[in-house]
């Protein structure tokens, strides 16, 4: 297990009861969590979840109307972004067009002063790292780098300030998916290389599991849950987690008073096994996700089975997605892997229990 994997690795960054209102509304609402030090950590929501107003919070852009933010230990609610020890990577990238990349990269050093010898030699170092030739892309123009070329100078132009933290904030939304996808890998390997505290914020959740120590979801402004993404994944907190978290199927049960529910689907109602006692009349989600379910044979036994009707399938490279009807309007995903293919139009479903969860909405 790595340092910033450890539960008791020391935090760099402490956010305690931050809270920011705009007039009447609460973009962030008393919001509590800890990022350590050397660790990946990504906020992540939908749009309006207030992810975006809590890192400019986080970098100085805006003032908590409460709460603390701690760096290591010290308040720097109202210490400007330029006194910090932090630096952040924008959406937009703030490239200067009319400075070649090696002067991008050395704009932080020359504001601190350092000779034109040791900016270069830095300079160099980190076009090496950001794997940009030097030899081709010092005296390079801006204007004629490819987009994922913009993105690894920002990126080197904030390391050679060498931060304590880097901010991020969403970086790669504007590139293709396969570029993005690069990226992504090449980011989490120079945030372990560098052993850098890295801070990201992210309304994609295939950028947060890729490249992620921990995640905090967020969602009206406040935190939902933070560990692991698979963690997360596999044990999520409510229904909006585990929808947000990926593909999805929750059945809405109501307890039969011990391990037992009834699925009602308007046209019929389906009996089902639950995965832990639910008293009487109360309703919660049933989570399976869709690797879960399976195509059963003749005979075979499964903690539930239900009989569905499969509408479509979609070709997932190794996988094959289907949606099956169980009554008109409800519909199940299911993955399986392409040698588990089926042509049958009607079938049996089955899951285990072990493969369940209940949840609150």
């Amino acid at each position: 297990m790595a340092a910033s994997d450890s539960p008791s690795a020391a935090p760099i960054l402490d956010v305690v009861g931050v809270t920011k209102r705009f007039g009447t509304f609460t973009a962030v609402d008393a919001v509590n969590f800890g990022v350590r030090d050397g660790e990946f950590f990504t906020l992540v929501g939908p749009s309006g979840s207030g992810k975006t107003t809590l890192l400019r919070m986080l970098v100085g852009m805006e003032k908590p109307t409460s709460g603390e933010i701690r760096l290591r230990g010290k308040v720097i609610n109202d210490l400007p972004p330029n006194q910090r020890p932090t630096c952040m990577v924008f959406q937009s990238l703030a490239l200067f067009p009319h400075l070649s990349v090696g002067k991008n990269v050395e704009f932080p050093l020359e504001i601190r002063g350092q000779s034109s010898g040791e900016r270069r030699t830095r300079a160099w170092e980190l076009l090496k790292l950001l794997h940009l030739d030097p030899h081709r892309y010092y005296d390079k123009n801006i204007a004629q780098c490819s987009g994922g070329e913009r993105q690894r100078v920002a990126l080197a132009r904030a390391l050679a300030y060498d931060p304590e933290i880097l901010f991020f904030d969403e970086p790669l939304s504007a590139l293709d998916a396969r570029l993005r996808k690069l990226l992504q890998k090449e980011l989490k390997d120079i945030q372990r290389g560098t052993k850098k505290t890295f801070c990201y914020v992210t309304h994609s959740l295939e950028e947060a599991m890729v490249m992620s120590d921990r995640v905090a979801i967020l969602r009206a402004g406040g935190i939902e849950q933070i560990g692991r993404p698979d963690e997360i994944y596999a044990s999520p907190k409510n229904a909006f987690v585990a929808e947000f978290m990926g593909e999805v199927n929750l059945l809405p049960v109501t307890g039969g008073g011990d391990s037992t529910g009834a699925w009602d689907t308007g046209r019929k109602t389906l009996a089902l096994a639950l995965p832990a006692p639910l008293a009487a009349g109360v309703q919660k989600k049933l989570l399976i996700r869709p690797e879960s379910l399976r195509f059963l044979r003749p005979g075979e036994v499964a903690g539930n089975r239900v009989p569905v009707r499969i509408l479509n399938e979609f070709s997932l490279g190794s996988r094959i997605q289907y949606h099956v009807e169980v009554a008109p309007g409800h519909t199940l995903t299911v993955e399986r892997l392409r040698e588990e293919r089926t042509t049958a139009t009607e079938a049996e479903l089955g899951w285990e229990l072990a493969d369940s969860q209940l949840l609150d909405a």
